[in-house]
């Protein structure tokens, strides 16, 4: 899909929802590593897994590759 119809789609989808839940990784090499170890550790020990249904997930440097790791799995 090009930029153009990434952007159209963007700008004109809309969501009914109350409200939105962001996950926004930072960056810095070994923090990626570290993001990613308590991601794990959060994901597999809370017995609450609906606390982790994020509607958007960023990221900035090693964030980012979390960000599309975390993106190839369901919500939740």
């Amino acid at each position: 899909m090009n930029m153009l119809k990434t952007l159209t789609l963007a700008l004109f989808t809309t969501v009914d929802a109350k409200s939105c839940t962001a996950l926004a990784m930072s960056g810095g090499g070994s923090k990626g590593a570290f993001e990613a170890g308590a991601m794990w550790g959060l994901l597999k020990n809370d017995p609450n897994p609906e606390k982790y249904k994020w509607d958007v997930v960023t990221g900035v440097s090693a964030g980012s590759l979390n960000a599309a790791i975390v993106t190839g799995f369901a919500p939740g």
